[in-house]
């Protein structure tokens, strides 16, 4: 039997957490994950998951703690950002007499440990001061503990020796003046080096760049906000468009020792090395970047063929260009929780503009210190060891570049092997249960919509990590993939250099089905629970995925708390709708990234808040033969919006975030949600809802792609709803213990409008069509529950019988699966189910389970419990609230 047996010292050790009963606990911190670090870590004496910490706290002005600030934010720098310094110091007692660690000084509020700490209790403290003063100020002193077994863990070296390995002649990018040599020959007969060889043949007879726009969009009539975004989207991608082919060309030139290849790389950089850092084609940070990575990969290539006067004029530019990035990170970017657009892409473009220019700008050492430190102290930004990603599929595969270079280049710094960290080695986990091959993915986050089925950029990261990540589940998947869609993996792209360094072809990677894996699958840090089928034929069968994220709806994540996803046969059945045309225009802030574009609850018609403070958790979850189950928390997700950066995005359009407009304070206490995929081809969600005041209740269904017809009920309690597809019978059926009310239509709260010029994957103009959606609406009450069953199959549509027994218990059946929940808010919850056939049971609550001739009851209170017959012996596990990490290590 599994149990969560360190669960309850967990409850008492956290302020965190309210105990109210065994195995349930309630979260009571305003956030798990602040916009920018507001509490030091570690701290409180808890027991750190490693023998070297980052120490992190809050940066300060001087004064005050930094506020948020970020890439295209309204939202003023601090002047005073850059103008403090801080210092830190370690040691085993309070006195700070014993084994005495000291910092330097230093611009930016981390400070990772590179050596390894003695198991026992350590104390630390950090202080701050204006530069040119001499006053400092020392924080509190903070307390945590090493566990014995992280003893021996290898441990990254620390700066100076980062330093050290970047002291070497040009070429100095990817150690290549070290593997050159083995570089050129082990690709002497790789396929693909001699298809990037005829390539750059191509390129060499390619226009230079020249400065004008990508693509032409009219801009008359628009607001001076939407005129601003357009033309920065009319010049999005300019940098890479005109600084991949630098990239190649030295790669060729690498490849071949061919000098026309870099004398061609020469004539094109000098052109971009003059574009104007001001102008519209490579001011804005992306492509600026570009840029900058693109002089910094012909400087370093071609540094034999400069001479003296050009090497200062380049080293000028990209000093130039990288300083515009690095100025604006320390004590801002190392507290944000994730500034995305600099862990996309310019924390890349800086790390190689940086190694490329090091002992010829004095300032290069600061900045790869800099990043060398953040980097360790930081990464992976938005997950910590399951490897899940908070911001959901679509704004993941943005990140896939820097993941997969900067691990690769942070390992020639430091000799660590970053693919081996936890978080790495779980994330094919996450790429096979959250998008498995030939089927739709989790439906969450910005973009998500634009990736239907796998896309090349998913397929190429994961070609990537298979290189570095010796996971046979990780083999299939790719091998799957290039199986079904044989065009991804023809001709260039972006990680073609990747596999290039890495090339082996006597490599074996063996392969090995998912067909023994665990059903469910549960990331907790980031909050997403995956259930399925059947998942070696994911895109055959059913899977259903619940959403509740401890980050809330920061950055590119959505207010999706306790939100479903059902995918049926590859493709969304129920998930979220919407279309991302800008980050926060009006479509957006009212539907799109909110809760009313997700099959998710809304008290009294308002939204869960946008930011981290609405946050959920994944408090269970059960992977069995024929039941699979997960439970949600979002009870903190609902009230008014309290982040600024949020608030100032309404403010640049001039909205507010009213109750008129889908915001507001309902009271919510409580919104627990059990989620049970059955075999069979079924769904059942079993909502447990409270309020302060009594609040009209609304469980919402949306189909992205199909229509929804309301079905006839002679059950004021009951409401029922079909979904037309092509692909197999759709029935779902909504029970309270009280009058429902159904809408179903096909409008959005607010309408998209493609004034961004927004194009689909073949570059044509994206079309924003209408959406049906389902609200099931319960008289105002307090205290509510809601039971919803869902039937997916191939055949006629299946009756589901139900009788209302005493005191608001319900009792359905349908197949060969019985059902038994309590719908009275008022009384002790429960949820019974049975299948006598498939000799499987589910109980959650305090009554006892019939089952296979006996009864069973669940040893803790409040837990859930499975029990199933597997062999002729019985497999029973119960299962209490976990915590996510970010709670165990890291709580305000």
């Amino acid at each position: 039997m599994k149990k969560i047996l360190t669960i309850t010292f967990t409850f008492l050790a956290l302020t965190a957490f309210a105990r109210q009963q065994p195995g349930v606990g309630k979260l009571t911190a305003e956030k798990l994950h602040a916009r920018v670090r507001e509490w030091p870590y570690p701290a409180k004496g808890i027991t750190v998951p490693t023998n070297a910490p980052a120490l992190q706290w809050p940066a300060s002005n001087g004064a005050t703690t930094v506020l948020p600030m970020e890439s295209d934010s309204e939202v003023p720098e601090d002047p005073n950002i850059g103008n403090v310094r801080y210092q830190i110091v370690l040691a085993s007692d309070k006195n700070f007499s014993k084994d005495v660690i000291k910092s330097g000084i230093q611009d930016w509020a981390v400070y990772p440990l590179h050596q390894a700490l003695r198991p026992g209790k350590w104390y630390w403290k950090y202080a701050y001061s204006l530069k040119g003063s001499k006053q400092w100020k020392w924080s509190e002193v903070y307390d945590f503990a090493v566990d014995a077994r992280y003893a021996h863990a290898k441990v990254s070296p620390p700066v100076a020796e980062v330093l050290k390995r970047n002291v070497g002649p040009h070429p100095r990018l990817w150690n290549m003046n070290g593997i050159q040599k083995e570089f050129y020959q082990k690709n002497l007969d790789n396929p693909e080096a001699k298809a990037l060889i005829v390539l750059a043949k191509k390129l060499m007879r390619a226009p230079l760049p020249v400065e004008k726009p990508r693509r032409a969009l009219d801009t008359t009539g628009k607001t001076a906000v939407q005129k601003k975004v357009m033309m920065t989207r009319m010049y999005h991608g300019f940098g890479d468009q005109e600084g991949t082919p630098v990239r190649n060309l030295c790669i060729a030139y690498q490849l071949t020792k061919d000098k026309q290849f870099i004398e061609d790389a020469k004539r094109r950089v000098m052109v971009l090395a003059r574009m104007n850092p001001d102008g519209y084609a490579t001011r804005d940070d992306f492509n600026s970047g570009a840029i900058l990575e693109a002089l910094a990969w012909f400087y370093d290539t071609g540094y034999d063929i400069l001479s003296k006067e050009e090497r200062t004029f380049l080293r000028e530019v990209i000093t130039l260009r990288a300083k515009r990035i690095y100025d604006h990170l320390p004590n801002r970017f190392e507290v944000h929780v994730s500034e995305n657009h600099i862990w996309q892409i310019t924390m890349r473009n800086l790390a190689i503009g940086t190694v490329a220019v090091m002992n010829e700008v004095p300032e290069a050492a600061q900045w790869l210190t800099y990043l060398y430190e953040v980097w360790s102290a930081r990464f992976p930004v938005l997950g910590t060891t399951d490897g899940g990603w908070h911001e959901g599929n679509g704004y993941f595969k943005v990140n896939f570049r820097s993941i997969i270079y900067l691990s690769q280049l942070f390992g020639y710094f430091s000799g660590v092997d970053y693919f081996r960290l936890p978080w790495m080695q779980n994330l094919p986990y996450y790429l096979l249960y959250t998008h498995p091959p030939a089927s739709a993915s989790i439906a969450t986050g910005d973009a998500w919509e634009s990736m239907p089925d796998v896309t090349k950029a998913e397929a190429w990261f994961a070609e990537a990590l298979s290189l570095k990540i010796d996971n046979p589940y990780l083999n299939w998947y790719v091998n799957q993939i290039k199986t079904s869609n044989p065009d991804f993996f023809k001709g260039t792209d972006d990680y073609l250099f990747f596999r290039l360094l890495n090339y082996n072809p006597a490599r074996k990677k063996p392969m090995t089905s998912p067909a023994r894996l665990p059903k469910t699958r549960e990331f907790k840090d980031v909050g997403v629970v995956a259930m399925h089928q059947d998942l070696e034929n994911a895109g055959k069968g059913l899977s259903s995925y619940l959403l509740s994220s401890p980050f809330g709806s920061s950055g590119h994540g959505h207010a999706s708390q306790n939100a479903f996803t059902l995918n049926y046969k590859g493709k969304t059945i129920f998930g979220a709708t919407g279309y991302y045309s800008n980050f926060s225009d009006k479509h957006n802030l009212l539907y799109y990234r909110t809760s009313k574009a997700y099959c998710t609850i809304l008290a009294d018609s308002l939204n869960q808040k946008i930011g981290e403070e609405g946050y959920g958790w994944t408090a269970r979850s059960i992977s069995g033969n024929h039941i699979q189950y997960a439970l949600g928390d979002a009870s903190n997700a609902y009230g008014d919006i309290k982040s600024e950066f949020w608030l100032n995005r309404f403010d640049q359009i001039k909205l507010k975030p009213t109750p008129a407009n889908g915001y507001g304070e309902a009271g919510v206490t409580l919104y627990r949600r059990h989620m049970l995929q059955l075999d069979g081809g079924y769904i059942l969600l079993y909502d447990e809802l409270e309020a302060k005041k009594p609040v009209k209740w609304t469980t919402q269904f949306h189909t992205p792609y199909y229509t929804i017809e309301a079905q006839a009920t002679d059950n004021a309690k009951r409401q029922n709803f079909s979904v037309k597809t092509d692909i197999g019978n759709v029935n779902a059926s909504v029970f309270a213990n009280a009058q429902l009310g159904m809408t179903v239509h096909n409008q959005f709260f607010e309408k998209p409008l493609n004034w961004n010029g927004i194009t689909d994957e073949n570059g044509q103009l994206a079309k924003f069509e209408d959406q049906w959606h389902a609200g099931i609406n319960s008289q105002p009450a307090q205290k509510f529950r809601f039971l919803t069953i869902i039937r997916v199959n191939e055949g006629k549509a299946e009756v589901i019988r139900s009788t209302t027994g005493v005191d608001g218990v319900l009792k359905l059946q349908t197949g060969n699966w019985n059902i038994e929940a309590q719908l009275d808010g008022d009384k002790p919850g429960f949820l019974q189910v049975n299948n006598a056939i498939l000799k499987s049971a589910f109980n959650y609550g305090s009554l006892g389970v019939a089952f296979n001739g006996k009864m069973y009851k669940n040893e803790i209170k409040g837990s859930s419990m499975l029990l199933e017959i597997q062999d002729g012996k019985l497999d029973r596990k119960e299962v209490v609230d976990e915590l996510p990490d970010v709670v165990k290590y890291d709580s305000e």
